[in-house]
């Protein structure tokens, strides 16, 4: 959940303000970055599931 919030605001946000209104791109410039946003969140996801981190949870 914090991946996906904090993703969303720094790369998802940033990207849309640069690539949309800076580049001038406007909606294509918004749509690739919601795409750069998802593909960032993969290779993080990614990564936590081959380091083994997530099966050492325990809820109680």
């Amino acid at each position: 959940m914090y991946v996906s919030i904090i993703s969303t605001i720094v790369v998802r946000l940033f990207l849309s303000w640069l690539l949309g209104i800076v580049f001038g791109m406007g909606v294509i410039g918004i749509a690739l970055a919601m795409v750069s946003d998802w593909i960032v969140r993969a290779v993080i996801f990614l990564w936590r599931q081959k380091s083994g981190k997530w099966k050492n949870f325990q809820m109680i």
